[in-house]
């Protein structure tokens, strides 16, 4: 369950800390339209996310001569505690028809960390330490765990959208 506080600490960090920070797949082959929905089906089964974890921020589709166009962006808020959650960015964009056609799909993953500061307690400064000393002490590891996490799962999301790819390239 997030916090949901109006004054709060927000520790964010990106599943890969070293470049990229963002993961660019690029499609080119018949079909690229099905990839909003294969996409949006992974999404789902991978991450265990429900339809009220995704949400669709931006929508884009249309027809122009003999191709189709379509631009998607969704954002993937999975809670993993109280205290941390994953907020993943996948824009999917392509154009093309059944015979030829390109896609890209760009994922911006990172794993936020917030601790709220609502009450008098949580913004004095023996709160402060304390929270501190059991971040670095406890909870770093548990950090670490969840960034890991993160990673094994983008890791397997690539996986399943190349064997998609090759499946599309066969039919």
């Amino acid at each position: 369950m997030p916090v949901w506080a109006r004054t709060k600490i927000v520790l964010q960090e990106d599943c890969y800390r070293e470049k990229p920070e963002r993961i660019n797949i690029k499609y080119v082959g018949p079909n690229p339209s099905k990839l909003y929905y294969k996409v949006y089906e992974l999404l789902k089964s991978i991450f265990r996310a429900s339809d009220s974890d995704i949400q669709e921020e931006k929508y884009s589709w249309g027809k122009a001569a003999d191709k189709e166009k379509f631009k998607v962006r969704w954002y993937l808020h999975k809670d993993l505690d109280m205290y941390t959650y994953m907020y993943l960015r996948f824009d999917v964009s392509g154009s093309g028809n059944e015979k030829t056609g390109d896609a890209m799909i760009k994922i911006k993953p990172v794993v936020r960390t917030e601790y709220a500061q609502d009450t008098m307690w949580q913004r004095s400064l023996f709160y402060e330490m304390l929270r501190v000393f059991w971040h670095r002490v406890f909870y770093y590891k548990k950090r670490e765990y969840y960034t890991e996490e993160c990673r094994n799962l983008i890791t397997i999301f690539q996986r399943n959208i190349n064997e998609f790819f090759r499946q599309l390239r066969e039919e």
